[in-house]
């Protein structure tokens, strides 16, 4: 069962290439059916992706008999659910809007994610391993049913990361459009668009998106700070412990507060408000990534409570 889920696995990953791949050429070939079948595949992704997790979770509870196991207690799982909320919330956003061009740009980003959930072990055990067969075994070894530290051992780790991953997902697509906005409004003040220009959407309604996904994860960050605070307090007996991570997430927090504060309040549109949003992206990386090396509480993401 577990070999088949690594299979599984490796399927979703084909499955999001190819969507990136198929998005990439509609940038170019700007073909409506291309489009069209981007966007089912990673629809199909997205479902087979959901399976895996539902497998991941029996093997984690049914086979390796883990009480409170969820399939995004490690580095790779959590990327792998960081990927999967990131194609959801572009489906949804694909739906409504109907910009298969957008796909180009997010598609990119979420195999960047995916593709990093089985890579990792690389960047830090690089040195050590020596040809092909050790550094597969390494991405291998990354992808076992991990075991977590008993403070999280809680079903806080099933309620309070997933609202995370949703807040952080929409902010993940937001800074991609961000990057959209930046390419249009720089073909726009050449003076000379090139082709892809076109297929752009104008910068108005780019920014009124940017909004609405920020505009959507801030309160579901808030309620995930919230609860996080409330898995500390059964974890470790206090809401808050100035811990890097909890600094972190809440450095987050005022980095979204900020950028809405001067949407809403101060009327700031356009450039300065996506690069606020950019920083707030890059803010949400060194939280999720950088911290967990400097955080011993929370350091069942950098391999050291596994």
């Amino acid at each position: 069962m577990e070999n088949f889920e690594h299979i599984l696995f490796n399927a979703v990953y084909l499955g999001y290439t190819f969507a990136m791949a198929a998005y990439l050429l509609f940038a170019f070939k700007k073909s409506e059916s291309l489009g069209r079948a981007a966007f089912s595949v990673l629809v199909g992704t997205s479902v087979l992706h959901l399976a895996d997790l539902v497998l991941r979770a029996y093997v984690g509870l049914g086979l390796h008999q883990l009480r409170w196991y969820v399939p995004w207690s490690n580095w790779f799982e959590s990327f792998s659910l960081f990927a999967f909320v990131i194609g959801v919330t572009f489906i949804v956003v694909q739906l409504i809007y109907r910009l298969h061009i957008l796909g180009a740009f997010v598609s990119t980003l979420l195999w960047v994610v995916v593709s990093f959930s089985m890579t990792y072990p690389l960047f830090s055990q690089w040195g050590d391993l020596n040809g092909p067969g050790e550094i597969w075994a390494a991405m291998m070894a990354s992808r076992g049913i991990p075991q977590l530290m008993p403070a999280l051992q809680s079903y806080w780790m099933a309620i309070h990361v997933p609202v995370m991953f949703i807040s952080y997902a929409a902010f993940a697509v937001a800074f991609a459009l961000g990057l959209v906005y930046l390419i249009q409004e720089r073909q726009i003040k050449s003076h000379k668009p090139g082709e892809i220009s076109s297929a752009l959407p104008a910068l108005e309604p780019l920014d009124t998106m940017i909004y609405r996904l920020i505009g959507w994860g801030f309160p579901i960050l808030t309620l995930g700070v919230i609860l996080g605070a409330r898995w500390a307090y059964d974890a470790w007996g206090r809401y808050w412990g100035w811990d890097a991570k909890e600094t972190w997430a809440l450095i987050t927090w005022f980095t979204y507060a900020i950028y809405l504060h001067m949407r809403l309040v101060m009327s700031w549109r356009g450039r300065k408000t996506v690069i606020l949003s950019l920083i707030g992206f890059g803010v949400i990386l060194f939280t999720y990534i950088g911290v967990n090396y400097l955080s011993d509480l929370h350091g069942f993401l950098s391999g050291k409570g596994s």
